[in-house]
């Protein structure tokens, strides 16, 4: 881990923000066995090697001041597949190869100030089955898999060691100097930005005690959600001491789970919002796809409470979106970038955005590289770079 350094020259900073990594050691073995397929049309996207990209593009660029990794740095902890024999021989876990150890190998190449939140990916402790579960995130498709299943392995049926897929890594997450909530630190400044981070947790559907609100979700909203955990009161108390005691007005607050987020994307829509009745609102108008599971309201309550100029940074979802919600009617509208970066002075706007993935395809460019993003004094931007410049 790289320590951000809280005096550095303020002077045209840009802070970069990634997220969603997902490092594996399945990816180079994956294309390791599409070697062996000439000519497929659909290029493989490996998150390996596009994260080595961006780190050489970040330390060829002499305006990137800090780096900040939004959560989901690996896919699974341990590497390996287990199948049911597999758990027979009882290895122990720490002769198993980790997935974490090949991010921080990545990572440690990294020469600017770095600071990191997880994300659920995180949490998660087991490798899961392509066939259940798919790859199409990297842009391999089931035909393509299933042509050379047997080279790539992670197919075999588990039965029920198949919900080891979603098992929370107890060990830890990997983050040496992070725990569970909000990091106690004094946190990160850069510029005018004050910058807070926070922990939104597991997969919601890895612990027991969330599954009655998770299917009632799913169910309300009639669509399959990926949701974290969220936050506890406690966390949420944190979050507002630090809030009230920050001496900057402008406020960067980074987690992996949004707050809200609609399955479709429709600018200029607006929706209601309601600190009260969030849960059931946020079903209603199907702003609940691969959000917080918890505790939701209480957060929205303090970030409207707050006399702060708030953006809260988000990923998860592996889209780009925008959303302006005034704090005194809790009015979201969905907006473009450019109305988003008008408005992000504005304090009684609570300023709300998801980013791409790190290495995501742009399919009307020709392959294309998307997925960062960059804070200026001119704003937030997402880039667009062919290989990252390499």
């Amino acid at each position: 881990m790289v320590e951000p350094s809280s005096n550095m020259d303020t002077s045209n900073q840009q802070i970069v923000v990634f997220s969603d990594a997902h490092v594996s050691k399945s990816w180079n073995h994956i294309a390791q066995c599409l070697g062996q397929a000439p000519g497929h049309k659909t290029p493989f996207l490996n998150p390996n090697r596009e994260l080595n990209r961006f780190i050489d593009w970040i330390n060829r660029s002499p305006h990137v001041k800090a780096v900040i990794n939004n959560g989901d740095s690996i896919d699974y902890y341990f590497s390996d597949f287990l199948c049911l024999v597999d758990l027979f021989k009882n290895r122990p876990h720490n002769r198993r190869p980790s997935n974490m150890d090949l991010f921080n190998q990545m990572i440690y190449r990294l020469k600017k100030p770095y600071h990191a939140i997880p994300g659920n990916h995180d949490y998660r402790r087991e490798a899961y089955n392509y066939a259940i579960w798919g790859t199409n995130h990297i842009n391999l498709p089931k035909s393509l898999r299933n042509k050379h299943k047997h080279d790539i392995g992670h197919h075999a049926f588990r039965g029920l060691w198949e919900l080891s897929s979603i098992m929370v890594n107890k060990k830890g997450h990997g983050f040496d100097t992070l725990h569970r909530g909000i990091r106690t630190s004094q946190g990160l400044t850069i510029g005018n930005y004050h910058c807070i981070f926070m922990d939104s947790g597991c997969d919601a559907f890895a612990r027991a005690i969330n599954w009655l609100k998770y299917i009632r979700q799913v169910v309300g909203a009639r669509m399959i959600s990926y949701d974290s955990e969220g936050f506890d009161n406690e966390e949420l108390k944190i979050l507002q001491g630090m809030l009230s005691t920050c001496d900057s007005q402008d406020i960067l607050l980074f987690q992996h789970t949004p707050l809200i987020n609609p399955k479709k994307s429709r600018l200029g829509k607006t929706y209601q919002l309601s600190i009260d009745t969030f849960d059931r609102l946020r079903r209603e108008q199907k702003l609940c796809y691969s959000t917080i599971l918890n505790n939701g309201g209480g957060l929205l309550k303090t970030l409207r409470d707050s006399r702060k100029n708030i953006s809260l940074v988000s990923s998860h979802t592996h889209t780009a979106r925008y959303f302006l919600i005034e704090k005194s009617s809790l009015k979201a509208t969905e907006v473009s970038n450019p109305e988003f970066n008008a408005h992000r002075s504005d304090p009684g706007l609570i300023k709300h955005l998801t980013t791409l993935p790190l290495g995501h395809i742009n399919p009307k460019d020709d392959g294309n590289r998307t997925g960062f993003l960059k804070i200026s004094p001119a704003g937030f931007k997402e880039h667009i770079l062919h290989s990252f410049g390499g």
